[in-house]
C-alpha cells in the first residue's frame, strides 16, 4: 500500500504523514517514508533530532532522467528501482523507517 498526502502549504502534511508512519511502524508494519518538500522536516518529525536531520543527504539527480513517451508526454524515469534507493539512500529513523529525502534548498537566492 503507498499512502501520500497533499494540501496547502502549512496544513500540516508533514506532521500528518509522520504520525501516521510511526503509528504504522510501531504496529509492526514496513513504512518507508519519502520527504518531497523543499524544506524538508520530515526527519525531525520523525523523531531524528535536529543536529542530524541537517546533515542527511538527500536524493542525487542522477537517479532519474527526463524523457519523451510514446504519446509525446515529457515523463520522469527513475534508473533504479525504489526499493534500491531506499537501500542506497535511505536514513534509518526511530521506530524502524526507513526515509528518503527529495530536496532541500541549499541557500538562499533570488526568486
Amino acid at each position: 500500500m503507498q499512502v501520500s498526502f497533499a494540501g496547502k502549504g502549512g496544513s500540516g502534511k508533514t506532521t500528518i504523514s509522520a504520525t501516521v508512519a510511526r503509528t504504522l511502524a510501531r504496529r509492526g508494519y514496513t513504512v518507508r517514508a519519502i520527504d518531497g518538500d523543499s524544506n524538508p522536516n520530515m526527519a525531525i518529525a520523525l523523531g531524528i533530532p535536529a543536529h542530524e536531520a541537517i546533515e542527511l543527504a538527500v536524493l542525487p539527480k542522477e537517479i532519474a532522467r527526463r524523457d519523451v513517451d510514446p504519446e509525446g508526454k515529457r515523463v520522469t524515469v527513475l534508473l533504479k528501482e525504489p526499493s534500491d534507493l531506499f537501500e542506497e539512500f535511505g536514513v534509518d529513523a526511530p521506530d524502524g523507517i526507513r526515509l528518503l529525502l527529495g530536496s532541500r534548498v541549499g541557500h538562499a537566492g533570488s526568486g
